[in-house]
């Protein structure tokens, strides 16, 4: 790269990781904190937006000398910073990735939390109570019983037609 091509897409990539770190912890922030507003989610989100911009920092490094027949004109700068943002592109969902892992992993927490504090569940034993004589079944002929009950006839549509 030319002396003045390197201070600019150093400059322009700086911009750009700052700017998407910023972007990830503050959502990651609010996204892990969840419904409920939980304390403590800051500092996770934290540590995984610091390994986001070690890693666009360390790309952006070796993106600006690696390469070096791609230097010396204004479309060398817009390829470079091209592949740049793609790769940028691939650890800002990364970096998603781990925060809704992280996420996840605390909604199981909570859940279980919540088991462990509710009290065991009392199963109460229902009072056995005299069976109900009903039949269901038109009686065979010559045994006694009372006839079946069958629900109305909803019209012409009906089960039962006479």
């Amino acid at each position: 790269m030319p002396d003045n091509e390197l201070p600019g897409f150093l400059i322009i990539g700086l911009i750009f990781v700052i700017a998407d770190g910023q972007i990830l912890y503050r959502g990651g922030r609010r996204y892990l904190s969840g419904p409920d507003g939980g304390e403590g989610t800051g500092s996770m989100a934290w540590m995984v937006v610091t390994v986001f911009h070690l890693v666009a920092f360390g790309v952006l490094a070796l993106l600006s000398v690696v390469g070096p027949g791609w230097s010396g004109s204004t479309a060398a700068l817009v390829g470079r910073l091209g592949v740049f943002l793609l790769l940028l592109a691939v650890a800002h969902a990364l970096t998603l990735a781990v925060l809704g892992r992280r996420r996840q992993d605390t909604i199981v927490e909570s859940h279980y939390e919540r088991e462990i504090d509710r009290p065991a569940e009392v199963y109460v034993q229902p009072v056995a109570e005299a069976p109900i004589e009903q039949t269901t079944v038109t009686p065979v002929p010559g045994q006694s019983g009372p006839s079946p009950r069958v629900s109305p006839d909803l019209g012409n549509h009906g089960p039962y037609r006479a």
